[in-house]
């Protein structure tokens, strides 16, 4: 006889066999639209706590310039974004958030004999939908970033962009 819950049940079991047998890469830099990417892409260890609620996180990168074949020059001055979580065990609670900032970038690498090293603070909220995780606290935690770096002069947007964590960050007052 048909049971449908045994039915459910296994191929809901057979589905996560088979994604737990997959393998899966992750990437501490990347690149974008084939014209470089963002490099040296550093989480600072050292995170501040703020208002006894949040923590800024430092993030530093440098990263390549893009070619604009209208002009045929190098863009080397870009609009930046920076997205930062954070995850900290906090008793027996887990408080975690995201935070998003926004800043220039001097894409100068392979151009200059030592590239700009850029550096973009986030302020890392913690997350209250839907429900509350409550506030950060002195203490280690888990942090990942993705940055991503656009040219402001023409269309499409050839843009670097990359990726590093989960790394272990201390936060302190």
């Amino acid at each position: 006889m048909f049971n449908l819950k045994r039915s459910v049940l296994a191929a809901g079991f057979m589905a996560v066999a088979a994604l737990a047998s997959a393998s899966v890469s992750a990437q501490a830099a990347g690149g974008g639209g084939g014209v470089g990417g963002i490099d040296a892409l550093t989480i600072s260890p050292d995170a501040t706590l703020v208002a006894k609620l949040a923590v800024s996180v430092t993030v530093t990168y440098t990263c390549r310039p893009v070619f604009d074949p209208s002009t045929n020059t190098f863009v080397v001055i870009m609009s930046s974004s920076a997205f930062v979580s954070v995850q900290e065990r906090t008793g027996n609670d887990v408080a975690n958030g995201s935070g998003i900032a926004n800043g220039t970038a001097v894409c100068d690498e392979g151009l200059a004999p030592t590239p700009t090293v850029n550096s973009i603070t986030v302020l890392v909220q913690p997350t209250t939908f839907p429900t509350s995780s409550g506030p950060f606290k002195n203490g280690t935690a888990l942090a990942s970033t993705s940055v991503i770096a656009c040219p402001n002069s023409f269309f499409p947007l050839p843009c670097d962009f990359g990726s590093a964590g989960p790394t272990v960050i201390s936060i302190k007052s």
